[in-house]
């Protein structure tokens, strides 16, 4: 028989019985396996124990394992990818309505493989361990196609149950890809570990990359996708049970659901009770439908959530609220995340960006906003968390950005306009702590010398303080328009040419030494500009 693996056709016989799988249909002639490989195929018609546990690989040897489940419904079984240790790739393939009960791709408990390939297409699954219950050396790999319906919770690693194994799972690497599908419960990009108070084991997962095309939640607003995975039980530390390495999430298309509290996208992990720790976090949104997008994870029940530094790049999609960093139950938590940087040039967002997380006790690290491109937002932009706490030294920049930008701006120390940036700034009025702009020419198209960075018309700079950057004496003399808005002698200014600061410089007032004598900032017919006016 013949199946499509990972791009690849592959076709194979039976190479070896496989012992559970005594039932299994016919397979047609074509190559064989290597030696130990072996292949088998379940197809529309043969039975199975109802209650029984399968194995799609048993013993301890090297080779390929391959079997595909063609329309059997298996919703009453158990099946695994191997019984213990299996020294080679186990290849699961579910599809033309196929129905698994409780899915385990991997090892049984305190069990080994060495890789999985996990693809349902238009299968019906329960609840699903891609890494089964025991440790991968190297990667699970795992794709969702064609109108499959999880029926509850998916998990792209492993079950560590530590209540009833005494051995720490590894995952080397996941791998998930969302074609399409129907999710009843949440998605979990790593594993789930469940650790016992008696134990110091630690459950670890190496770098996770998940990409999710298309796909909706069956729940409304109940979806959520939480990359770094889970970690619970009764070992209560602050080393963690549970690590994670570095996660990349990419969100191209779906209907997740609504906001709500704290659902949605998360690049961290799930921690409750315990402490579960991942490495740098990468989150891009392209499209799609969902609530908030957190770069940090969830706690809840004293857990601890800690993740690296996070960057989130949004260009399309309809989403509610973004932030830095993550969010706990009122049963109490905290997350932690390192330095956070969020960069717009697209999509619809409903609610406000805060560079922090949500609620007191999720920190994050020193934090920027960045907008591109020319489209018009009106979403709120904070430099601090959703409860109002700081992050210390927030700064926001429109960099080659030609939109109109309209939603409320507060928090930060500063806001810079640099490079192509020609917009328009329909706020009331900016809360900048120190009042403190920047406009940097150092690489601004010449065709621009008598396009204002930024026009602003509803409000003034009076009492804040303005930076002019120059790239070097030519650029500085070429009578550039700075900004279509009202300045005063309240306004402070700065000035740098080559980056050399030019001292006593203030609105309206020629400078009275040095190389730049005579020239001032002044009202040029409603712009800024840096001019000589002898």
């Amino acid at each position: 028989y013949s199946f499509n693996a990972a791009g690849t056709a592959i076709t194979v016989t039976q190479g070896a019985t496989m012992t559970d799988l005594a039932t299994a249909g016919s397979i047609a002639d074509g190559t064989v396996l290597a030696t130990g490989g072996r292949a088998a195929k379940w197809t529309q018609g043969t039975t199975a124990e109802a209650g029984a546990t399968y194995h799609a690989a048993t013993g301890d040897f090297s080779g390929e394992a391959w079997l595909e489940i063609d329309g059997t419904n298996l919703s009453g079984t158990t099946l695994y990818g191997a019984d213990a240790t299996y020294n080679g790739t186990v290849n699961l393939y579910a599809a033309n309505d196929a129905v698994l009960g409780n899915l385990a791709a991997g090892a049984t408990s305190s069990g080994t493989v060495e890789s999985v390939k996990l693809t349902l297409d238009g299968a019906t699954v329960g609840l699903a361990y891609a890494g089964g219950f025991g440790t991968v050396a190297n990667a699970v790999e795992t794709l969702i196609s064609s109108g499959a319906v999880m029926q509850k919770d998916f998990y792209a690693g492993a079950l560590a149950n530590y209540a009833k194994t005494g051995h720490a799972t590894q995952i080397g690497s996941v791998n998930l890809t969302i074609e399409d599908g129907e999710f009843s419960g949440n998605i979990y990009g790593a594993s789930s570990v469940k650790a016992g108070a008696a134990t110091s084991l630690v459950h670890s997962v190496g770098n996770v990359n998940i990409t999710v095309k298309d796909g909706e939640t069956r729940k409304g607003n109940q979806a959520c996708l939480f990359a770094g995975g889970y970690a619970t039980g009764t070992a209560v530390s602050e080393n963690a049970v549970y690590t994670v390495g570095d996660i990349d999430v990419t969100i191209d298309g779906g209907n997740w659901g609504a906001v709500a509290g704290g659902r949605g996208v998360f690049g961290g992990a799930f921690a409750s009770t315990v402490t579960a720790e991942a490495e740098n976090v990468s989150i891009t949104i392209n499209g799609g439908t969902f609530g908030n997008v957190y770069g940090g994870g969830w706690s809840q029940q004293g857990g601890t959530s800690i993740a690296g530094d996070v960057d989130i790049d949004i260009t399309g999609g309809t989403i509610a609220n973004v932030f830095g960093g993550g969010t706990h139950s009122t049963t109490g938590g905290s997350t932690t995340v390192g330095d956070v940087t969020i960069n717009v040039s697209g999509g619809n967002i409903t609610g406000d960006i805060y560079v922090g997380g949500r609620q007191t006790g999720d920190t994050t690290g020193a934090a920027s906003v960045n907008f591109t491109g020319d489209q018009s937002f009106a979403c709120g932009v904070y430099g601090y968390s959703y409860d109002g706490g700081t992050t210390g030294d927030a700064v926001m920049s429109f960099s080659a950005y030609t939109g109109t930008f309209s939603g409320k701006i507060g928090g930060f120390v500063g806001i810079t306009l640099d490079d192509d940036t020609a917009m328009t700034l329909g706020t009331a009025a900016a809360d900048v702590s120190n009042g403190k702009w920047t406009f940097d020419f150092t690489d601004r198209d010449a065709e621009l010398v008598g396009t204002s960075f930024l026009t602003w018309s509803t409000a003034d700079f009076a009492g804040d303080t303005v930076r002019v950057n120059f790239a070097d004496a030519d650029q500085a003399a070429a009578g550039w328009s700075i900004a279509t808005a009202a300045f005063d002698a309240t306004t402070t200014f700065t000035l740098a040419i080559g980056g050399v600061d030019i001292t006593s410089v203030a609105y309206d007032t020629a400078i009275s030494d040095g190389d730049w004598v005579g020239w001032k900032f002044t009202d040029d017919n409603g712009t800024l500009k840096f001019k000589h006016l002898a």
